[in-house]
């Protein structure tokens, strides 16, 4: 479809739209006249339904014929629009001329009114299900069901369009005696009234059925779009079972049943882009809430100046205006939040990061921030073409906004759907705080990176030098204590010499294999950690039973994370052993999402509330944290207590 097409089409919808406000105009303007003459009112003769029916269905539907005037759901919501206030004003016209002075037609007019809100009534339920999310049948093998609710609504319309005047259940809508059109062959009325609720209701089941199986076999953003417009189509199935007879037999409910859908329609665009009109949206929102609006300010006017309606007219035009203004700035942020107020963005912003608790925290606070603040389906920072950060969810088409700090690109932020010209305006005056973010950020990781390599060649330094106190200085020592033996013994002049100078090498030999134990425990090297910690539950006395269990064989970890591991085990037996009471402790190791993960339990007394970390416990916790890794410390007074720590395996071990 060229443009000039979809011009052509898009001004017959707006034009469309217009005559429905119109329509529904022209009918508020006659409602003092009726009341004069002491009609039923706007909302016992089902008028009020008829105008919020027009409007919600016409207007949106002339936007999306504006937008995708290849949808045939656009259509079909401007029909419903269309034809609903068209009864709606032939419907007052009919009544001003039958109740206050004759007009040309009033009674064939009155009769149309009669009968034409029915297909599009039945529409809602049974057609539009058919062709959501996407404007579409599922398959060729649907056009009966179409052709099934086409059907109910000729046979429904039928049956009103044959029931005589008097038939109309709504009290004091004509003069007395009033017969109006005499239509031929009333007495099929009846029967085709309820074939037509018959057949409407096995359209709308079948229809219902075709969005229960779209949903089955939809995906992601799609499938969400259906499950709303399915439960709006579900709950529009529900009233109609429910009003029909012979279950309520009500005709009050049954006019609600279109409502659901439109409202599950909303919801869709809103929060799932349905259809891409989230512009259209904000104009359908201002106009419908503002319709609502001044409706109701007209009617209060009326209904507290009695016959002065000029004046309430007056009072609704100048509220006019200022209620467009407010009611449009409200509809722009529902839908695209805050991208109008880049200060409200940016504050919003400022709030979301001081919150955050740690540096790896800041990007996912931006990301989020962001696609809240500007209603868009995903948001994510790129460094270096990679995401380090996302919110939301990605599908179709992806706009990129560089990020510069100090003249250098410090990355990329992309949101997931095309940005218009003031959008992108908004994230403009947004990057170089953002920026700022991605900066810190990253000189975060490098000084996290740093720190853990730091680490990683301090347990290598002291790996080396435990290897040469333990194998080289070690066994000399040793050997001069004997050698001190042997001279003491061959020159006994001098054996208290030798055995003072044979007494400080065993003692320099202690202080030796106590540094090489605080460096790495040799049985580490050994054993394993696994084996390590056996033996140190081995030697623990004094009634505290010590188990340790693992689920297989540990992997090769590297040695900052033994050593972390086993230091923290050792101190958390010890403080059972000695502060708890405990007489039994288990300790489990496992493997899991790329990390070790100790847990230490005992059947201690506990910790009393609130607790503060002593010596042991805050050396535990910062042995967990140098490594990135996480402790947790659970306790009850006389429930024992439990160390929990994960130690992750994998970033970044390297050498510096």
């Amino acid at each position: 479809m060229n443009s000039r097409n979809r011009r052509i089409l898009g001004d017959s919808g707006f034009a469309v739209a217009g005559l429905i406000l119109l329509f529904v105009a022209g009918a508020l303007a006659v409602e003092p006249l009726l009341r004069e003459r002491n009609v039923a009112g706007f909302v016992e003769r089902f008028d009020a339904f008829r105008a919020v029916t027009a409007v919600a269905f016409g207007v949106p539907g002339a936007f999306v014929v504006t937008r995708r005037p290849e949808l045939r759901v656009g259509w079909l919501l401007l029909a419903v629009g269309f034809a609903q206030g068209f009864s709606l004003a032939i419907g007052a016209y009919g009544l001003v001329g039958i109740n206050d002075r004759a007009l040309p037609f009033d009674d064939e007019l009155m009769w149309v009114s009669n009968w034409l809100w029915v297909p599009p009534y039945l529409a809602v339920p049974t057609l539009f299900p058919l062709f959501l999310p996407d404007g579409r049948l599922p398959s060729r093998r649907w056009w009966p069901v179409a052709a099934l609710a086409v059907a109910a609504m000729v046979t429904g319309a039928a049956g009103w369009a044959l029931a005589p005047a008097e038939d109309v259940d709504v009290p004091h809508l004509f003069p007395p005696g009033y017969t109006g059109v005499v239509p031929p062959f009333q007495q099929f009325a009846p029967p085709l009234q309820t074939a037509g609720q018959i057949l409407g209701l096995a359209a709308a089941v079948a229809a219902i059925g075709s969005l229960g199986r779209r949903y089955r076999r939809a995906s992601g953003e799609v499938r969400r779009q259906v499950q709303w417009v399915l439960a709006g189509g579900l709950l529009t199935l529900a009233v109609v079972a429910a009003a029909a007879p012979p279950v309520l037999d009500s005709p009050e409910l049954i006019v609600l049943a279109p409502i659901p859908l439109p409202v599950a329609l909303a919801v869709a665009v809103l929060r799932h882009r349905l259809w891409d009109i989230d512009l259209l949206l904000v104009r359908t929102l201002t106009v419908a809430a503002l319709v609502v609006t001044l409706v109701v300010v007209y009617a209060a006017g009326a209904l507290l100046l009695g016959n002065l309606s000029p004046l309430a007219l007056a009072v609704a035009a100048v509220l006019a205006h200022p209620a467009y203004t407010r009611i449009h700035r409200r509809a722009n942020q529902v839908v695209f939040g805050e991208r109008d107020d880049p200060v409200a963005a940016l504050r919003r912003l400022g709030d979301r990061l001081a919150g955050a608790g740690h540096p790896s925290e800041l990007l996912e606070q931006v990301t989020e921030s962001l696609g809240r603040a500007l209603r868009v389906r995903y948001v994510a920072v790129e460094e270096d073409g990679v995401v380090v950060a996302a919110w939301g969810e990605p599908g179709g088409p992806l706009e990129r906004v560089p990020l510069r700090h100090r003249g250098a690109e410090t990355g990329t932020l992309v949101v997931g759907e095309p940005l218009r010209r003031r959008d992108r305006t908004v994230l403009t005056e947004l990057a170089p705080h953002i920026a700022v973010t991605v900066r810190a950020h990253r000189l975060a990781a490098d000084l996290e990176r740093s720190h853990r390599r730091l680490l990683a060649a301090r347990e290598e330094e002291r790996a080396r030098l435990m290897h040469e106190l333990h194998d080289g200085v070690g066994p000399t020592l040793a050997a001069l204590a004997f050698q001190a033996d042997r001279a003491r013994r061959r020159a006994p002049e001098a054996a208290e010499l030798l055995a003072g100078l044979a007494t400080q090498i065993r003692a320099t030999v202690v202080n030796v294999r106590a540094i090489v134990n605080d460096l790495r425990p040799p049985p580490l090297d050994d054993l394993g950690l696994t084996g390590a910690l056996e033996e140190l539950a081995g030697n623990f006395t004094g009634g505290l039973a010590v188990v340790v269990r693992t689920a297989g064989a540990l992997p090769v970890m590297p040695a900052p994370v033994e050593l972390a591991a086993y230091r923290i085990a050792a101190e958390a037996m010890n403080n059972a052993a000695r502060h708890s009471g405990a007489s039994c402790c288990a300790i489990d190791l496992d493997v899991c999402d790329g990390g070790l993960r100790l847990r230490i339990d005992d059947d201690g007394s506990g910790l009393p509330e609130p607790v503060r970390p002593g010596v042991g416990l805050s050396s535990m916790r910062r042995r967990a944290t140098d490594l990135g890794g996480t402790f947790d410390l659970v306790t009850e007074p006389g429930g024992g207590t439990s160390v929990r720590v994960v130690l992750p395996l994998e970033e970044p071990w390297g050498k510096p």
